[in-house]
């Protein structure tokens, strides 16, 4: 018999909130997490917007030595972590540590803190560096803080896939714990990208928005006024369960994850393969896998990443698979209201999913007036809807052609 993978946990440091709680009624409200940028001076650039998370507001989780030794990103997803592991009632005591593992998906993994520890060597000197650097920079770090957290001794390592990087590691999760590897698994997204060379260079390629005085309006996935992404930072990991494990210990199953798929459209480094040919029979392979219908796909998480040829691909897509059906389907993109995560991004799409199912609700798609005249689907427009589905669809893209699908239902 084929074995089941459940999602127990939820842990989430975003901008719009620490925890699940206030997370999820900031999305349901349509409450943008986007306001002007206080880690460093915008003025020059421009996109002088994103969405920040205090640090005091989750640092405070983590034991003071260890701070010093960990990244910004690695910090998020230790103290993410933490309380999905608090959410799904287990504790760092593993029966078997060997069967718990841990991967995490980021984009930029260390990039800040090692751009810092740069300028400190040009201007102080070799001496004056972070002694922790080396063990610090690397991008298993991540994961392997997490690991160290928890004190799980199966697998541990981190997914670098641009923007998909979360919904790699959470399929590969998934897959670990079908496969027996594993029976348990932290799997998620961390990202720390608010830093001057990222917005510098994403300005160069005017990827970013530029509504810098309204920034609660900037991310308009969808809309016709969309004119680029805005950059959070945040974690989001999960835990995911063989089921019967989670079962056994009367576990609270938020839903089940029913199949992915990950492929690459080898088109070109930045652009986009504009027909969606590929992106497309990607998506139906995951529903073969998934052993669902696209007749059930009641609800779809769209990447949505208020880019405009991204969101009129994305639609192309979703045509291409459902057809006609593609106008009766409601699609929410979240990132209009916490802006785009980067690596992270997918794991608090799943979130999300499983809290809509949770409470028969579907968050808005906020900032969309005026739909893009290609963009002419159901996008949830501005309100939440009440609806609890059964089965999700969840889409993820990133730079170089990277396409991927995850698939939830119900637990």
């Amino acid at each position: 018999m084929e074995r089941r993978v459940v999602i127990t946990g939820l842990g989430i440091i975003s901008p719009l909130g620490i925890g699940k709680e206030p997370f999820w009624q900031s999305l349901v409200e349509g409450r943008s997490g986007i306001r002007r940028l206080t880690r460093f001076d915008p003025v020059g650039y421009d996109c002088q917007i994103g969405g920040e998370i205090p640090d005091a507001s989750y640092k405070d989780l983590i034991e003071p030595k260890r701070l010093r030794r960990m990244t910004n990103a690695a910090q998020l997803a230790v103290a993410a972590a933490q309380m999905a592991l608090a959410d799904a009632g287990l504790s760092p005591a593993w029966p078997n540590p060997h069967t718990a593992g841990v991967i995490v998906g980021t984009s930029l993994g260390s990039f800040k803190e090692g751009l810092e520890q740069q300028s400190i060597l040009l201007e102080k000197g070799a001496n004056r560096i972070n002694p922790f650097l080396t063990v610090a920079l690397h991008i298993n770090a991540i994961s392997a803080e997490v690991a160290i957290t928890a004190r799980t001794q199966g697998l541990a390592f981190t997914i670098g896939g641009g923007c998909a990087s979360s919904l790699c590691a959470i399929s590969t999760a998934a897959d670990m714990i079908r496969s027996g590897t594993l029976d348990v698994c932290l799997t998620g997204g961390a990202e720390s990208p608010i830093i001057p060379l990222t917005f510098a260079g994403l300005c160069r390629t005017k990827e970013l928005a530029t509504l810098n005085d309204f920034p609660e309006r900037a991310s308009r996935p969808f809309d016709q006024e969309h004119n680029g992404l805005v950059i959070s930072e945040g974690s989001c990991i999960l835990v995911l369960e063989e089921r019967s494990r989670a079962e056994r210990r009367e576990a609270p199953i938020y839903g089940e994850i029913l199949g992915s798929t990950l492929g690459c459209e080898a088109y070109e480094s930045f652009g986009l393969e504009p027909s969606g040919e590929s992106a497309a029979y990607t998506l139906q392979e995951a529903l073969t896998r998934a052993r669902v219908t696209p007749e059930e796909i009641e609800w779809v998480n769209a990447h949505g990443s208020s880019c405009p040829n991204w969101d009129r691909k994305e639609t192309r897509i979703l045509k291409r698979v459902f057809g006609e059906a593609a106008y009766s389907i409601p699609i929410s993109a979240t990132k209009s209201v916490m802006g785009h995560t980067f690596g992270a991004a997918a794991s608090f799409q799943v979130a999300s999913a499983m809290l809509a199912m949770q409470y028969g609700i579907l968050p808005p798609t906020i900032n969309l007036q005026t739909p893009d005249p290609e963009c002419d689907l159901d996008y949830v427009p501005n309100h939440a809807r009440s609806f609890a589905p059964q089965t999700c669809l969840i889409n993820a893209f990133a730079y170089g052609g990277l396409n991927s699908f995850l698939l939830v239902g119900r637990g």
